[in-house]
């Protein structure tokens, strides 16, 4: 990444310190170089929240690339030899495929200086890798067509709905499963309890007629939200904080069952050349500064608790830890293709 002015005063005064003196150009010369993935889109503005930072440390410069979870697995999965990354941002389910795949190299909670100050869940037992930031699976609703507070998953159920629902297609695999996770928590407090799955879709065969219809792409919900074409669907909250801000009539739900995280992970290829220094990276993003700065630009929940949450967005955020739940990864792996293809033929048939 270019040097400006503030970057190569940092590096000067850090020479000062005993870094032998070294001038900008030959530090950035011998700076060991980071190839990092993020999602593209809003998540550019890592660059200027870790890796400007990140690079001002004195400990190796950041390069981007844009991958999706998919395309980011089967990269590091056709070049598992000669890893095309040293960091990758993958969603906890790929993490933990790739994990199962032998393609990421393990980590502890050992490994990263931050981690007495992070929730217990990102740094997963597993050891594939750390949470960056969350997501959580909420309630997007227009509060002109739904002015009556919506506080639970089972509101979708009321009459001032009909009509007005658009749910996620199964093609839509993570959000639909999301949601059927979080209705069953709500029915029976326990994404595995099977006589509440077994009620949730009975309850959702009985919803069909007050569906509008199905989203397979997550961006047409909010734009058809923000159109006045549909009043309430399950959302990722980050998308719904971004429509938000465009148009204050579409407000998050957070209903009182509780948000299912959705952690996007750090992970490092099994072959990385510079591990240790991809260790340092995921160790930079977990600290307080990095995570207020994702807070504030992308409207994530935080990683820790002791974030401070500008009063402006905090009805964006879902900053309370006692709201987030996590899931079973193992056992959602298990689950996914069998809920999904129960919802295709029950509910979306």
């Amino acid at each position: 990444m270019s040097f400006d002015l503030r970057r190569r005063d940092l590096l000067a005064g850090a020479a000062a310190f005993g870094l032998g003196g070294l001038s900008t150009g030959s530090a950035r010369a011998q700076a060991p170089s980071l190839r990092v993935t993020h999602f593209g889109g809003p998540y550019q503005v890592m660059g200027d929240i870790v890796a400007k930072p990140f690079e001002a440390t004195g400990k190796g410069q950041v390069v981007y690339d844009v991958e999706i979870s998919p395309s980011a697995f089967a990269k590091i999965q056709t070049q598992k030899a000669e890893p095309p990354f040293d960091v990758i941002m993958i969603s906890r389910a790929w993490a933990l495929r790739a994990m199962k795949t032998g393609l990421l190299a393990k980590v502890a909670p050992s490994d990263f200086s931050q981690a007495k100050s992070v929730l217990p869940e990102i740094i997963p037992a597993g050891g594939w890798g750390a949470a960056a930031m969350l997501d959580t699976i909420d309630l997007m609703v227009d509060t002109r067509q739904i002015p009556t507070p919506v506080t639970s998953w089972l509101d979708l159920w009321r009459d001032d709905m009909k009509g007005k629902i658009m749910l996620p297609s199964a093609v839509n695999g993570s959000t639909a499963f999301g949601f059927l996770a979080c209705l069953v928590k709500a029915i029976g407090g326990d994404m595995k309890d099977p006589k509440a799955l077994d009620e949730a879709f009975a309850r959702l065969k009985a919803l069909k007629p007050a569906i509008r219809s199905f989203y397979a792409d997550g961006s047409q919900p909010n734009m058809l939200i923000e159109r006045g074409d549909i009043g309430i669907a399950p959302q990722f909250a980050i998308r719904i904080a971004n429509t938000s801000r465009a148009a204050p009539q579409v407000k998050k739900a957070s209903p009182k069952e509780g948000m299912l995280a959705v952690p996007y992970d750090l992970c490092i290829p099994v072959n990385s050349k510079k591990i240790d220094l991809a260790k340092a990276y995921i160790d930079f993003n977990l600290t307080k500064t990095v995570q207020e700065g994702l807070v504030k630009s992308l409207l994530a929940t935080p990683v820790r608790p002791d974030v401070a949450i500008p009063a402006d967005i905090a009805p964006l955020v879902n900053a309370d830890p006692k709201r987030v739940w996590f899931q079973d990864e193992e056992f959602s792996a298990i689950k996914q293709r069998e809920w999904l293809d129960r919802y295709t033929r029950e509910v979306q048939s």
